[in-house]
C-alpha cells in the first residue's frame, strides 16, 4: 500500500494532508485511494463526508479498472456498492472474488433493485448469512420474482421452516398414521407464497364472489348431502395455495369436495384432474355455478364422462356452462328435461329458444 494511505489508514498523517488524500486530491494509485476513501467512510472519520464526496467524483472507467482485480482489502467494494449507482459497476464489484458476505449483507439496502438478481444469485453468500435474504424481500425496489425466489430459497434451500409449521406438519404425519387423513397429506409440500398464475386464478367475478360467500353461510355438504368434517375444512383452510394444488390432484373425497369450492382455477382444475375421482362427483361439479369455466369445458371434452346423461343434464342447465357448449350437448336431453330448460330463465335466452322449437317441432310431429 501507499506509504501516504498506509499512515492515513494509522492515524499517523498529517490534517491537511489526510484532508486532501480524503478529497482525492493526492497523487496515489486509485486501489490505494479507494482503500484510503473506504477507511475514512467506513470508520466513520470525520473525514467522511469529504471522502463520500471524492469518491461520488471519481470517473466510473476509473473504479471499473479497480475492480477487475480482487479489491484488496474488500472495504472498497462496500463504499462502491453503497455510494455508486451505475449498473455495470455495481455487477462488476458483486462479482469481485474478495466480495464477503458480510459487505453484502451491508450494502443491500444501498443498492438499485436493478443489481439485486446477482446477489440472488450468489448463493454461496446468502448461505453464509441469511439476512441477506429477509434484506432482498425488504428491498422496496426488489421485483416480486425476486422476492418469490426468496421465499422458494428459504424452505428448499436453507430449510429455515418458522416453528409452528413444523408442529403442524408433525400433527399432519400423526392424523394420516392414525387414519383420520387422507394419505396425500402426508406428501404436502412446504407453504410458499402465491405465484402471480396462483394470484391470477384466484380473480373472480363480484356476483361469483356473493355467491360463495352465501355457500360459506350455510353447512358444508358433500353430492350426497352428508357434512363435511370441519376439523378437515379448517385444516385446509390454513394451507398455502401450493399446498391446496396438490392436494387438489392427490386426496380423497372430502378433500375433493371442499377444495372445488375455493376460487382459484388451478385447484378447482386439479380436483377434475385427480385420478380417484368418481362420476358421481363429476356429475355434482357440472351443476355448481361457483366453478370455472374451465372446469366445465374439461368436463364437456372428455367423452367417457359426457356419455353419462346425468353429467350431460346437469352440464347444460348450469348457468356457468360456455353457450357453444351447452348448444352443442341440450339436444340430448330427455323431453322431460329439455321442458324444465324451456321455463329456467337463469340460462341464456338463445338456449331456452332453441330448446322451446325443439319441444314444440317433436309435437308436432306427434300430433
Amino acid at each position: 500500500m501507499h506509504p501516504i494511505v498506509d499512515r492515513f489508514i494509522q492515524g499517523q498523517l498529517p490534517e491537511p494532508m489526510a484532508m486532501a488524500l480524503a478529497g482525492g486530491a493526492l497523487p496515489v494509485p486509485a486501489p490505494d485511494l479507494l482503500a484510503a476513501l473506504a477507511h475514512a467512510i467506513l470508520k466513520e472519520t470525520p473525514y467522511a463526508d469529504r471522502a463520500i464526496g471524492a469518491l461520488e467524483a471519481l470517473p466510473e472507467s476509473v473504479l471499473a479498472g479497480v475492480v477487475l482485480t480482487p479489491v484488496d482489502p474488500p472495504s472498497g467494494l462496500q463504499i462502491i456498492l453503497c455510494h455508486r449507482k451505475e449498473p455495470a459497476l455495481l455487477e462488476a464489484a458483486l462479482l469481485n472474488p474478495a466480495l464477503t458476505a458480510e459487505i453484502v449483507e451491508a450494502s443491500i439496502p444501498s443498492m438499485p433493485g436493478s443489481v439485486l438478481e446477482i446477489v440472488l444469485n450468489n448463493q454461496v453468500l446468502w448461505m453464509q448469512r441469511p439476512r441477506i435474504l429477509d434484506l432482498l424481500e425488504e428491498h422496496p425496489e426488489g421485483e416480486y420474482v425476486i422476492k418469490r425466489r426468496v421465499n422458494e430459497f428459504r424452505f428448499e434451500v436453507l430449510r429455515l421452516v418458522p416453528e409452528e409449521v413444523k408442529q403442524e406438519r408433525l400433527e399432519i404425519i400423526d392424523e394420516v398414521e392414525a387414519g383420520h387423513l387422507d394419505r396425500a397429506w402426508a406428501e404436502l409440500p412446504l407453504p410458499k407464497e402465491k405465484t402471480r398464475e396462483e394470484e391470477e386464478a384466484e380473480a373472480e367475478s363480484e356476483e361469483l364472489a356473493a355467491e360463495r360467500r352465501l355457500l360459506a353461510q350455510k353447512p358444508l355438504l358433500d353430492e350426497e348431502g352428508n357434512e363435511i368434517n370441519l376439523t378437515l375444512t379448517q385444516r385446509i383452510a390454513r394451507l398455502r395455495t401450493n399446498q391446496k394444488i396438490i392436494l387438489a390432484l392427490k386426496g380423497g373425497k372430502e378433500e375433493r369436495t371442499i377444495l372445488i369450492r375455493e376460487a382459484n382455477r388451478l385447484i378447482q382444475v386439479n380436483v377434475i384432474r385427480n385420478g380417484r375421482i368418481t362420476e358421481g362427483e363429476i356429475a355434482y361439479i357440472a351443476q355448481m355455478r361457483t366453478v370455472n369455466e374451465e372446469v366445465l369445458r374439461i368436463i364437456s371434452n372428455t367423452r367417457e364422462w359426457m356419455k353419462k346423461y346425468t353429467i350431460t343434464k346437469n352440464l347444460v342447465m348450469n348457468p356457468r356452462t360456455p353457450l357453444p357448449i351447452a348448444m352443442t350437448h341440450f339436444k340430448r336431453l330427455l323431453e322431460s328435461d329439455m321442458k324444465l330448460l324451456v321455463k329456467d330463465r337463469n340460462v341464456p335466452e338463445i338456449l331456452r329458444r332453441e330448446a322451446k322449437r325443439l319441444v314444440e317441432g317433436k309435437a308436432q310431429g306427434r300430433g
